[in-house]
């Protein structure tokens, strides 16, 4: 798949919108003034342990000596999600869920002691792309949603994979199309090189 990477490339603009979807976290102190981060407090201050939602590139750039903010995985990283997963991974429908629900995931692995989420990401990835395989062979199913059946990284799996169909379906037809020469191949046979270095016709 010639798709260049974009993680974690600083210029990408699909990192950039990884990194801004918004996740919750717990503030680890006081935080004076900062309650405009939270749109439901109504306090200017910040408690300690106080719930809030923000963007993932603010947990990304915190000093890690001194945090204010702990990240907190979302729900759909959760434990009850995980028996969804296991499940039947291809009947959800990770778009609908989050845009970039692998790409995501692997930020939240750095706030994971125990690798609950990686694992999850792993196994749900390893199911699905059984599915997304049958899918792209199949690519005239006008039914499937694929905003909402797959992620960010799913749809460019998926939009390469049909277009990789469709070639190699192109060149099983092309076999069986009787080729034949060019009229400029036709006349180069004809034409043959004489002992004396000139060329002269082939004799019909």
């Amino acid at each position: 798949m010639n798709i260049p990477s974009f993680r974690p490339n600083y210029y990408s603009l699909d990192d950039i919108a990884i990194t801004q979807e918004r996740i919750p976290c717990r503030t680890t102190q006081d935080l004076h003034m900062m309650g405009f981060l939270d749109a439901s407090e109504k306090s200017p201050n910040l408690s300690n342990n106080h719930t809030l939602e923000l963007p993932l590139w603010v947990m990304l750039t915190q000093d890690d000596r001194n945090p204010h903010f702990e990240a907190l995985v979302p729900d759909i990283y959760s434990a009850a999600y995980k028996e969804i997963y296991q499940a039947d991974a291809n009947y959800v429908e990770l778009g609908a869920l989050c845009k970039f629900y692998f790409e995501l995931g692997m930020y939240l692995t750095r706030y994971q002691n125990n690798n609950s989420v990686a694992e999850m990401l792993y196994t749900t990835a390893q199911e699905r792309l059984k599915g997304l395989k049958d899918l792209c062979q199949n690519v005239g199913n006008d039914s499937l949603n694929v905003a909402s059946k797959f992620d960010f990284s799913e749809r460019l799996l998926f939009n390469e994979g049909t277009k990789t169909n469709k070639l190699f379906d192109d060149w099983l037809q092309e076999r069986q199309v009787h080729i034949k020469s060019t009229e400029i191949a036709i006349n180069i046979r004809k034409r043959k090189r004489s002992p004396d270095g000139e060329t002269q016709e082939e004799q019909q």
